[in-house]
């Protein structure tokens, strides 16, 4: 048993209650920081007693002996310094009166006697001796200091006492008070009264270095002296501090033993106090753990037994579990293979049977034939949807839904929705009601496709499920902050309406509210959970309110980013006054704010009457250009026609907007308005067109030449590439009825072949081929000298996760999912060759030639986007977006010396100005690449130079000038010559 031997100190010990059970803790609980005081700093709680003591003792004295040494030697340092100074003032005295008579006679062989014996003098090192004007009489000595002079002190009888950092100087007057009786005769021509007449100066300087050395000699002798004096004071803390505080240490010792597992360790006694009590207890508590550990050993075996029963358990378990997860992830990974074969194996077939349909659709049929025809297209389309429904459905269950994130128009979007609605609402007699609250950016940044299929959804449940009355849409911002909104989108019908009970299994996949709703209205009840978790998707949140035989309300907030204007909102009916009737509120609301953002000064009415009342008395100056009047089957058509002739005679053109069928309002709407009127819903492009066409305004929205510059009226050449026979020969057919020059090819091998040799303008490219995969044929075509920039399109039907964005990957320029229909395949040859199906010219951009120093060309820029402003003017504003970032990534690698991924870098920047006419700045970026590619990097520098001066005029360059005016102005000019 290990002993300690105890000596009377004060001490604490804590102790362990008897109900724990002993188990081995941190080192250090039981050592000797548990006897510390618990105040001071925290660094200091932590000292042991020993340091402690020591610093109790030696901190006081320490601070005590500094203070009184400091005191002491300063004030010794001043008397000498002191001494020094009445040294000097008593010697340039004393010369003074010296040389009084030397002055008088001006005697430099007297004074330099005089001044050579005071130079003798201790500490003196140099003297002078002025007249009356300061003109030295006579010098001895070296020069007097002048580096570091004080400020002149005057003492009594006239003394000047000036301090450098190495010597006192005093100047001392020399008057003729003591020799005038000796030189009465040369005085006397003197004024009367000078019996202390000044003759001169004598200035005498001292040396610091002794006094100086005198006091480092004083403070070396008092430093040593405190010092040996500190030491032996420490030496004799030192001992009475470890007399204190070994035994309290070997207490802590005997702690840290049982701590450790060494319960047999005992503190041994010697003598009595209080020290003697701790190690009693510390005994005491060493042989009360010895006992409950000796107790719980045996309780933690028994544990220790049925814990490893049960962890064998446990393991089989998991391993069950393992084996079952990995089932799992092959059975998901067989779905996700059987449902991307199955989209391909369906598709395939259903983009025969739709495009085989339009073809027939174009031929001669009998009424019997379009019917059967409009039951084949009817079926296809439901059977599209529902594949796509599961395949979505499949993508959300993998958590593979891809959202993008660029700007789109939300007016567009809801009205493209409500304008493909809007038949099946007319068969039903349904109005189609809109309204976007005019607070709403025109542009804002969201993913455009899933927000339609939402929307989609939505208004199609409505409509299905909607006996009569109308279907509306309110879109309208909850909360706008610096560029980020939240809209609420409310979808309200007057409908069936639904339960609350109902209102629970709606979002359910593959349910609906009511079993005989989907024997009586048809669906799969997917359209609803994918919606729901599309919004999710997009971070936003879906709720229903709604109530048997009151219709439903589907509401569901989005909160995104507001899209920068690229330039100023166009506004084609500025000055137009315009009229509005409409008794629908929201409708009359959409409308309102629609005309005024594109310029018109609108005038709203609820009630024709108002309007009609007051034209009878209207003057001629201030009747409007334009009356837009909303139809409703309940009007009497007598009194619209009167309306009408009212208009026709003050010459006012009307524009008709008829809810629902059109059909319906044959009756009311004269025959002269029908060509005039618009069924709603409508887009914002046509209703601004017909404004166009009724009032003679001339502006045109939609520029007639794409990105790649084909002119429109030339057909273009499309290579078409498929290996399945049906689908191919049905490009071939669809691109033929359009006017373009097709090119068949049934393999990649024999796409690449093709590309090599003949000149196409469009690749339309499938996916899944024998041999070589479309993705590959990609890269070969790519390689190809002179067409890396060939657009290609994929055309497939495997649409299964992130599809789209992997081809993006591959190379493809754009991608369409089968089956694809003329009007889709239309816009893809429009996008990316210019050709459009209506064979509009568009006249040619005339070129200029290029000058290479040109920051930015407004003729280069239209030349390169083939005068299509729109295009030049987006690709242009990308460029300078994106040019700070560019800038920063090339300054970073060039630094860091990555000359790979610089001239990755470089290339992608070089390939987006060669289209926006920056020539100085693409000419830079073609140097810098051209030297990186040669590895000659004796250049480098110098290229690195000419890049960045060039990124940095092109961003200055756009800060201080208007570019889009005269970008506008340039193409107005090269129309205006065409």
């Amino acid at each position: 048993m290990k002993q300690a031997l105890v000596y009377p100190c004060a001490g604490h010990l804590a102790m362990v209650g008897t109900r724990c059970r002993f188990a081995p803790r941190p080192s250090g609980l039981y050592s000797e920081q548990r006897f510390l005081l618990h105040t001071g700093p925290a660094m200091i709680k932590e000292w042991s007693i020993r340091n402690r003591i020591l610093s109790l003792a030696m901190f006081p004295t320490m601070i005590l002996a500094a203070v009184l040494g400091a005191f002491f030697i300063h004030g010794h340092l001043k008397d000498l310094d002191k001494e020094l100074s009445q040294r000097a003032l008593m010697m340039a005295r004393q010369l003074a009166q010296i040389c009084e008579y030397g002055v008088i006679r001006q005697d430099q062989e007297v004074l330099q006697r005089i001044i050579s014996g005071v130079l003798e003098e201790r500490d003196v090192r140099a003297v002078n001796i002025y007249n009356q004007d300061l003109q030295l009489l006579t010098h001895t000595g070296p020069q007097m200091l002048k580096e570091g002079l004080s400020n002149t002190e005057v003492m009594d009888n006239e003394l000047h006492l000036i301090r450098t950092k190495e010597s006192v100087r005093v100047k001392a007057p020399v008057f003729a008070s003591n020799l005038i009786s000796l030189v009465g005769q040369e005085l006397a021509d003197k004024e009367p009264g000078t019996a202390s007449y000044l003759l001169g100066w004598a200035e005498i300087e001292l040396s610091t270095t002794n006094t100086r050395l005198t006091q480092y000699q004083y403070i070396a002798s008092s430093s040593t002296i405190i010092g040996l004096v500190l030491i032996i004071f420490a030496l004799v803390c030192v001992q009475i501090a470890n007399r204190l505080s070994r035994p309290v240490e070997a207490i802590v010792d005997t702690l840290n033993d049982i701590q450790e597992g060494r319960l047999e360790s005992r503190a041994h006694i010697y003598e009595g106090g209080i020290l003697s009590k701790i190690a009693s207890g510390v005994n005491s508590l060493a042989a009360m753990i010895q006992r409950i550990n000796s107790d719980y050993q045996q309780s933690i075996e028994q544990a220790t037994r049925e814990n490893q029963e049960t962890i064998d358990e446990l393991e089989i378990r998991n391993h069950e579990l393992t084996l079952g997860r990995q089932q799992a992830l092959e059975a998901s990974r067989i779905k996700s293979e059987f449902l991307a074969n199955v989209s391909h194996e369906i598709r395939t077939p259903l983009n025969g049977i739709v495009g085989y349909y339009g073809v027939l659709e174009r031929t001669q049929t009998s009424e019997r034939q379009k019917e059967y025809l409009h039951n084949i297209r009817n079926s296809t389309q439901d059977l599209q949807k529902i594949i796509s429904d599961i395949l979505d459905l499949s993508k959300l269950d993998a958590g593979k839904l891809f959202i993008e994130n660029t700007p789109i128009n939300l007016r567009d979007v809801i009205e493209e929705t409500l304008q493909v609605l809007a038949p099946s609402a007319a068969e039903k007699n349904l109005e189609l009601i809109q309204f976007i609250d005019a607070d709403i950016p025109e542009y804002l940044f969201g993913d455009r496709l899933r927000l339609k299929q939402v929307l989609s959804n939505l208004i199609a449940n409505a409509v299905k499920f909607t006996p009569s009355g109308s279907v509306s849409v309110r879109v309208y911002p909850i909360r706008k902050v610096a560029t980020r909104i939240n809209l609420q989108f409310d979808v309200k019908d007057t409908g069936i309406g639904m339960s609350e009970a109902e209102q629970a299994r709606l979002f359910q996949a593959f349910s609906q509210a009511d079993a005989s709703i989907a024997r009586q209205y048809g669906g799969t009840g997917l359209g609803l959970i994918i919606s729901k978790a599309l919004i999710e998707a997009m971070n936003g949140d879906i709720q229903v309110t709604s109530a048997p035989g009151r219709g439903s309300v589907f509401s569901f907030t989005l909160e995104t980013d507001i899209a920068r204007c690229k330039e100023p909102p166009q506004k084609p009916l500025e000055n137009l006054n315009i009229v509005l009737i409409d008794h629908n509120n929201d409708m009359r609301q959409d409308s309102d704010g629609l005309l005024t953002q594109r310029g018109a000064q609108v005038e709203s009415f609820k009630n024709a009457e108002d309007f009609f009342v007051r034209l009878e008395h209207e003057a001629p100056e201030t009747l409007p250009d334009c009356v837009i009047y909303s139809i409703h089957s309940q009007m009497r058509p007598e009194v619209f026609s009167a309306q009408v002739n009212l208009c026709m005679r003050h010459s006012i053109p009307v524009i008709p907007l008829v809810s629902g069928n059109p059909a319906n309002s044959e009756n009311i709407v004269p025959r002269v308005l029908r060509s005039m009127a618009l069924s709603r819903p409508y887009t914002q492009h046509r209703m601004l067109s017909q404004i166009a066409l009724v009032t003679g305004l001339s502006f045109n929205e939609t520029p007639e030449k794409d990105a790649q510059g084909q002119d429109a009226a030339t057909p273009p050449t499309v290579l078409a590439v498929d290996d399945n026979e049906p689908n191919l020969k049905l490009l071939i057919t669809l691109l033929q009825d359009m006017g373009v020059q097709v090119i068949s090819a049934s393999s990649g091998f024999e796409a690449v072949a093709i590309a090599e040799k003949t000149p196409v303008d469009l690749v339309l490219m499938d996916i899944r081929m024998p041999g070589m995969s479309g993705a590959e044929a990609t890269r070969r075509i790519r390689e190809i000298p002179g067409i890396s920039n060939l657009p290609v399109v994929a055309v497939t039907a495997h649409a299964m996760a992130d599809e789209r964005q992997a081809l993006m990957n591959a190379g493809m320029n754009d991608y369409q999912t089968k089956p694809i229909s003329q009007e889709e395949l239309a816009r893809v040859v429009e996008r990316w060759t210019g050709f459009h199906p209506r064979v509009t010219s568009f006249p040619p951009v005339p070129t200029s030639p290029r000058r290479d120093t040109e920051i930015f060309s407004q003729e280069l820029a239209l030349q390169r986007s083939s005068g299509n402003l729109t295009l030049a003017t987006e690709m242009f504003v990308k460029l300078t977006e994106s040019l700070e970032g560019e800038q920063e990534r090339i300054v970073s690698l060039w630094e860091n010396e990555s000359l790979d991924e610089l001239l990755e870098a470089v290339h992608r920047l070089h390939g987006a100005t060669r289209y926006c006419g920056v020539p100085a700045l693409s000419n830079a970026l073609e140097y810098f690449e051209t030297r990186l590619k040669a590895n000659t990097s004796d250049e480098f520098p110098q290229a690195m130079r000419r890049l960045v001066e060039e990124l940095n005029n092109l961003r200055s360059w756009v800060r201080g000038n208007n570019w889009v005016e005269s970008l506008n102005q340039e193409h107005a000019a090269r129309m205006a010559n065409a």
